[in-house]
């Protein structure tokens, strides 16, 4: 992000880590998207986690009328599955589905592998860490389409 471009409380540190600009592999899936459903982000799941049944799923979508708010969007989730990834222990609980484009619209999703963590972190997205992380590209909780839904009777991350 530009230097100064934080002018709000900063709870997630964003601005004393360094986002990566939009490379051109990212670039040019965000302008296919314009024109097409995209993956645009890989997500934080595992070769080891395929076919482990998450305790639940959380869809989530957001729609912008801006390319650059969009592109800050994206940044941010590159960003949060980076630092995900740095935090193997944090996998054993959840972690970012792949994420897509398709038109002016954001799509990204969490698998949660325990029915406690889920149950302990599932409004998240309404904390004011995230709010301060969603006011980067003009947006708050309200603005985002969030379902969730239980697909494993247990939770404790088969």
């Amino acid at each position: 992000m530009k230097e100064g471009s934080v002018g709000r409380t900063d709870v997630l540190n964003i601005a004393g880590d360094l986002v990566p600009e939009i490379d051109a592999v990212l670039d040019e899936l965000l302008e296919r998207g314009k024109k097409e459903k995209v993956m645009i982000l890989a997500g934080t799941e595992r070769p080891e986690d395929r076919g482990r049944t998450p305790y639940a799923q959380t869809k989530v979508e957001i729609t912008f009328d801006d390319e650059e708010k969009l592109r800050t969007c994206v940044r941010l989730l590159r960003w949060s599955d980076d630092r995900l990834r740095a935090r193997p222990d944090q996998l054993l609980h959840w972690d970012w589905n792949s994420s897509f484009r398709e038109g002016m619209t954001i799509k990204f999703g969490v698998s949660w592998y325990t029915r406690e963590f889920f149950e302990s972190r599932k409004d998240a997205f309404k904390d004011e860490s995230h709010s301060s992380y969603f006011a980067h590209f003009g947006a708050n909780a309200d603005d985002m389409v969030v379902k969730t839904e239980i697909v494993g009777a247990t939770g404790k991350g088969q």
